[in-house]
């Protein structure tokens, strides 16, 4: 068996992977901005009423400890909309 060759166009081959890894670079961050939108709201209608309840819970949530489900949404939508997130410093703490 011939050993291999290497294509003599493996000299041109380090300028367009840079290349081709800015364009994936600038389209994994494109993807990761529209992911933070996408995932920004949070539907709690439909989480099971003792995960709402166990939110209240832990939150500390100035609502009765027998609401009703819709009740428990409305404040634990409430609540959570009210929490901003530094992702880096969040990331960084991790």
């Amino acid at each position: 068996m011939a050993p291999r060759q290497k294509p003599s166009s493996s000299i041109a081959a380090p300028a367009s992977v840079s290349t081709s890894n800015a364009t994936q670079h600038n389209m994994v961050s494109s993807k990761n901005s529209g992911r933070a939108q996408k995932y920004s709201q949070l539907d709690f209608n439909s989480l099971n009423i003792q995960v709402l309840r166990k939110y209240r819970q832990v939150f500390k949530l100035n609502i009765k400890a027998r609401s009703s489900k819709d009740d428990l949404v409305v404040a634990a939508s409430r609540h959570f909309t009210t929490h901003t997130v530094d992702e880096v410093d969040t990331i960084a703490r991790f």
